[in-house]
């Protein structure tokens, strides 16, 4: 029945999806073999904390009319930013879903509570960090071109890197939030045009912030953990 609601992602959509990434989470993980340092951890916990309070806090305190957002989306793209720069901190396969999943534990502690969990959890870590573990574990550790020597080579890994995961992000909240989980948690039935304006929409604010923050990445991550 939950696939014949009008905007509603269809069920085996929504579960051949997280199917496949609890399976590719887990291949990458067993590859890659990932060893976290004492600071890797510092890094994953404080930086979730970051990214938690720039989306839920102080992104929600700005407020935009409509037609302005979801384009310019401050909560969203303040956890682009944020996300990009704690996972570039680290570069290791698994880092994306550990910042992604403190991001969630902390956000329900600040602001939410913990209704609707482990959808929400699940949800983050196995969509945005997942995402970000792939670029990781593709790029063997060399996250937004961190490690060229190159500075156009850099550059332009940041730039590309950026837009392919904002790309990606784009599809999260029209598609699994607001598509799917959100009416499971508060029963209401999502409007299919709702859904494909917000997914225009992000992938477009996407699209301009991503390669900001993939840029913005590349400098703290050379300046600070290189």
């Amino acid at each position: 029945m939950i696939s014949l609601k009008p905007g509603i992602t269809p069920l085996p959509i929504v579960l051949g999806y997280f199917t496949a990434a609890a399976v590719i989470a887990f291949l990458i993980i067993w590859k890659a073999k990932p060893k976290f340092s004492t600071i890797d951890l510092v890094y994953i916990g404080i930086g979730g904390a970051f990214v938690a309070t720039a989306d839920h806090i102080l992104g929600d305190m700005i407020f935009l009319p409509s037609g302005i957002y979801p384009l310019i989306n401050p909560p969203v793209w303040f956890r682009i930013i944020t996300s990009f720069i704690v996972v570039a901190l680290v570069r290791k396969v698994g880092s994306g879903m550990a910042v992604f999943t403190a991001y969630d534990l902390i956000g329900d502690l600040m602001h939410f509570g913990f209704g609707g969990e482990p959808l929400w959890l699940i949800e983050d870590a196995l969509t945005y960090g997942l995402f970000m573990d792939v670029v990781i574990f593709i790029t063997k550790g060399n996250l937004f071109g961190i490690l060229n020597s190159d500075k156009f080579k850099q550059n332009l890994s940041a730039i590309v890197e950026g837009l392919l995961l904002g790309f990606a992000f784009s599809f999260v909240h029209p598609f699994f939030t607001y598509g799917f989980i959100a009416p499971l948690i508060f029963g209401f039935i999502p409007n299919q045009e709702r859904v494909l304006y917000l997914f225009v929409t992000y992938m477009a604010g996407n699209a301009l912030i991503s390669p900001i923050a993939g840029l913005l990445a590349l400098r703290v991550a050379r300046i600070i953990a290189v």
